[in-house]
């Protein structure tokens, strides 16, 4: 036992030691992991746009907002789970560490089971319900299918990260995925080009690339003393812990529903606009997910940070922490801001060379980089929360954005029939959500109102 505590000790234990130093060192890989992930997702749509045109990436396109629509279920008990487990770790409570490591584990396999189900079953009628285009939803179907039936590896690649992550080792996460993203890169190249599979190719470089990720991170995971895996405790969770996993994650969950389904009726309300609106989208949210990724991994070290940190009872050092944080978040998104607004239109020439699809694009980005510092402080103070075990602020923040954004979609965009309407109202979403979880997190009720889960 004091062999386990002095390992946990000289692991990335963010209750010690410098906050600005401790929160970068463990924000930094986590940062990078989120470049890769989208350097994972552009490169897809970078190959099929090149290689299919404009119809097939509006299909990778249009898909996105399904594949999340499902994904939110498993991604916000991820949230849960790291919170349970962060905070164990924080207390150095290793017997509960260890159960809670073999729990989460079952719930992926539970929850990625179903999804997968569920997914292969309605993804073509919800493409239906969006009013995807013809020529665009033979090929989104062929892609979710795949993507699909490829769900456990992917589950399992978040929950282990997720594991990894709450115990303050952000560096094999960031290697699981590098290893997957060449691996990515190579069969996209391997299939599409070489083999002539189309989309279908891209999909199953993917979900190839996502299992793989998911079988290191299950290694590194079981190799660590106080974590290994065990199959018997897998089969036998804790119904306790499945309990107050589910309760901290499902508001996660369903913010991350409400933010999809939100996406995917706001595609439904411009899929109107044609496949050249839709790939022009495709290529903002691409580009916006470069920008995005860093700033949320400074949110998600905030998660990590106050749920250890409320573990161990160090309330003046959770506080000072998130102000760090803010900080960092500030300083990328004006930067970030600065760079998109002049020479972010020059990045769509790798997804496609139509004009008409990169004139829209650079319009697109040039409207949404404004709000970056909104997004950052929201995406901050939400993750600052979720590691306190305050969940239902940042869900309440999000779906109350969500649901002005497919209202402001409908009266600036499908009303006077102008796209430009699509980016001014997810802008706006953005700024009124950070405004809403700003005024609560100044309010500090929530200091007294966190979820100690150990």
């Amino acid at each position: 036992m004091g062999e386990q505590r002095t390992a946990i000790r000289a692991a990335n234990d963010l209750t010690e030691g410098p906050v600005v130093k401790k929160i970068l060192l463990f924000a930094l890989p986590i940062m990078a992991s989120n470049l890769l992930l989208q350097l994972y997702n552009a490169v897809d749509s970078i190959v099929i746009g090149q290689y299919a045109g404009a119809e097939a990436l509006a299909a990778v396109g249009v898909s996105n907002p399904v594949m999340m629509l499902f994904n939110a279920i498993f991604m916000g008990f991820s949230v849960g789970a790291s919170i349970v487990i962060s905070q164990s770790f924080g207390a150095k409570n290793i017997e509960r560490l260890r159960r809670s490591i073999n729990t989460t584990l079952s719930l992926a396999f539970m929850v990625g089971t179903a999804i997968t189900v569920f997914g292969v079953v309605f993804c073509r009628p919800l493409l239906r319900i969006m009013n995807v285009p013809g020529d665009v939803i033979d090929n989104a179907s062929t892609y979710l299918t795949i993507i699909f039936i490829g769900t456990l590896g992917n589950v399992f690649f978040n929950y282990g990260g997720g594991i990894l992550r709450g115990m303050g080792d952000s560096r094999w996460p960031l290697i699981a995925l590098s290893i997957s993203c060449i691996l990515n890169i190579v069969l996209d190249v391997w299939f599409v080009f070489g083999l002539g599979w189309g989309i279908a190719g891209v999909a199953w470089a993917t979900i190839i690339g996502q299992t793989l990720s998911g079988l290191v991170l299950a290694v590194r995971i079981n190799r660590i003393g106080y974590g290994k895996i065990s199959l018997n405790e897998m089969l036998h969770p804790d119904p306790g812990l499945i309990k107050t996993i589910v309760r901290l994650g499902l508001p996660s969950a369903l913010q991350q529903m409400a933010m999809s389904l939100s996406g995917v009726i706001s595609l439904s309300f411009t899929n109107r606009f044609g496949a050249i609106f839709i790939a022009s989208n495709t290529v903002v949210m691409r580009m916006d997910g470069f920008v995005i990724m860093p700033m949320f991994g400074l949110s998600m070290s905030a998660t990590t940070f106050v749920g250890q940190n409320i573990g161990a009872g160090k309330i003046d050092r959770v506080k000072n922490g998130i102000n760090k944080v803010l900080m960092m978040v500030a300083a990328l998104s004006i930067t970030m801001g600065v760079v998109m607004y002049f020479w972010g239109y020059m990045f769509a020439w790798a997804f496609t060379s139509e004009p008409g699809v990169i004139a829209i694009a650079k319009q697109g980005i040039q409207i949404i980089c404004f709000v970056y510092i909104f997004m950052g402080t929201d995406f901050t103070l939400g993750g600052a929360m979720r590691g306190a075990g305050v969940a239902f602020v940042p869900m309440f923040t999000s779906i109350t954005g969500n649901v002005i954004r497919i209202l402001l979609v409908y009266f600036l965009a499908i009303v006077p029939h102008n796209y430009l309407g699509v980016f001014y109202a997810m802008a706006s979403s953005m700024v009124i959500s950070c405004v809403i979880i700003f005024t609560y997190y100044r309010l500090g009720n929530w200091r007294n109102k966190g979820v100690r889960a150990v």
